[in-house]
């Protein structure tokens, strides 16, 4: 889910970039929805949870269209995280070995605790509060699409592949942050636990931020020594997360 979300590869020679079937990715689409369903549906203990489907409809709608609309315009990047997928914790070294799990664990309980709260009514949220973690939601795939879009090497992995031709990113989302997807997934944090009316959960959404702040802390480390004009973009752009704050 967690991405080095700032080196790019740029082919050495000029050529149209491979896309992958349109097909193929909506039914990728399909599966993912298919796997969260148990997250929600089985700690909750029922099948007639609102907010779980209309969070499942926004997801399908988001994610559907950002990867067509990804694959028209950047196909790189979506070919580049399937095949770190692939990697798996092959591809994981340094911090990640023991930073990404802790991540990912924070994630699905992310999915997980709201389920659990909605199963045994631990939180009363009002629905007007609801309607802003949906927004919120809806704001995070839009971040996570911009990224996508503007960075075509955007990997799971902290790595800098220089024979791929890395380079610094400085425009679009990355002229606002530095690391703009992890920018969208802390905004869902708080969209899940809003949204899916989880009072609770907002402790593993700021969790996941100070996660997600110290992947940063290695991953600026790494970039600093390893990519050239890094140190220049940092001076550039004063921000790692979020505008004006941090």
């Amino acid at each position: 889910m967690e991405s080095n979300d700032h080196v790019e590869g740029s082919p050495l020679e000029v050529k149209e970039p491979k896309k992958m079937s349109s097909v193929l990715l909506v039914i990728l689409t399909i599966i993912s929805v298919l796997i969260q369903m148990p997250l929600f549906f089985i700690p909750a203990g029922r099948w007639d949870w609102i907010e779980a489907w209309i969070y499942l409809i926004i997801y399908f709608i988001f994610m559907t269209s950002n990867v067509l609309i990804l694959n028209k315009k950047n196909p790189e990047v979506l070919i580049n995280r399937i095949k770190t997928k692939k990697e798996g914790m092959k591809g994981k070294k340094g911090s990640d070995k023991w930073l990404f799990p802790l991540i990912s664990i924070v994630f699905i309980g992310l999915f997980l605790l709201p389920a659990f709260d909605f199963r045994y009514r631990w939180s009363i949220v009002p629905v007007y509060v609801e309607i802003v973690g949906f927004i919120l939601l809806a704001i995070s795939f839009y971040v996570l699409f911009r990224a996508m879009r503007d960075n075509a090497y955007a990997s799971k992995v902290l790595d800098v592949r220089k024979e791929s031709g890395h380079k610094v990113i400085d425009t679009g989302s990355y002229a606002i942050v530095r690391h703009p997807m992890y920018t969208g997934f802390s905004i869902m944090g708080f969209g899940l636990a809003l949204g899916l009316g989880s009072w609770w959960t907002l402790i593993l959404a700021i969790l996941a931020v100070v996660l997600l702040a110290l992947r940063i802390f290695f991953e600026e480390k790494m970039l600093t020594k390893e990519l050239e004009g890094y140190v220049e973009y940092k001076k550039k752009v004063k921000y790692k997360l979020l505008p004006k704050i941090y």
